[in-house]
């Protein structure tokens, strides 16, 4: 009887054929274990480089001085302006591990104005007048990752105009010059893409001066022992050019 026609004799004859297609390069491809591809470490921010940039905010100001007329008459005034504040700054720095140092220069255009009236001798007037402000500050931050935490301080200067006039007699003095001044501050940066930085700070500025001006009537008139604390809160936008 043929073979073919016994099914036990069938399955020992298909044998052979099975043995090699169970070993086939494909079937053998199949048994082997596939790695994963490695996934491509993420860069850490990095807050080195140089950066130019804006800022825009608020103001608020503490002056004082005792201003003697081309009279002699001698009296205090305090003013407590407020104004809308903004300039632009530039500087560089720094990244050593977490820590960060740098500087940075800013120039703001305010107009912390205000007037008092004598309550002696009205209506003569006393202004307090600052309307520009420059720093030359150091930085040092901590960063983690995207985010920095700093302080910074050093010079300052503010362009202030000091005025006295009586409407009166129309006699006025109102000497306006740079002063020098220190400033300290603080704040907290964002990297919000490779080149990109957001932020928000506090400044404080302080300055202290003396002056004298020949007045309308070729007298002289002085502001002695004057004093200014100003505050401002600002926020901020740079480009950053790393190094």
């Amino acid at each position: 009887a043929c073979i073919w026609r016994d099914p036990v004799k069938r399955l020992l004859a298909a044998l052979p054929v099975l043995s090699v297609l169970s070993f086939s390069p494909s079937a053998i491809a199949a048994d082997i274990p596939v790695k994963a591809r490695p996934v491509a470490a993420i860069a850490p921010a990095s807050w080195s480089g140089f950066y130019v940039g804006g800022q825009a905010g608020y103001a608020w100001a503490n002056a004082d001085y005792i201003h003697t007329s081309t009279s002699g008459f001698v009296e205090s005034f305090n003013f407590q302006p407020k104004s809308l504040i903004g300039g632009t700054h530039a500087g560089m720095q720094g990244q050593w591990g977490n820590w960060v140092l740098g500087i940075e220069g800013s120039f703001n255009w305010t107009r912390l104005d205000e007037r008092r009236t004598s309550v002696p001798k009205a209506p003569v007037f006393k202004t307090f007048e600052l309307d520009d402000m420059a720093t030359i500050v150091s930085k040092a931050g901590y960063a983690a990752n995207n985010w920095l935490i700093y302080v910074k301080g050093g010079w300052a200067g503010a362009n202030i105009r000091t005025e006295g006039t009586s409407p009166l007699t129309g006699v006025t003095a109102a000497p306006q010059k740079w002063e020098s001044g220190l400033t300290a501050g603080g704040g907290v940066d964002y990297l919000v893409a490779t080149n990109w930085i957001l932020g928000v700070d506090f400044n404080y500025y302080h300055f202290n001066f003396d002056r004298s001006a020949i007045a309308s009537n070729d007298k002289t008139t002085t502001w002695s022992n004057a004093s200014a604390d100003v505050y401002a809160v600002m926020g901020r936008i740079s480009y950053k050019l790393g190094l």
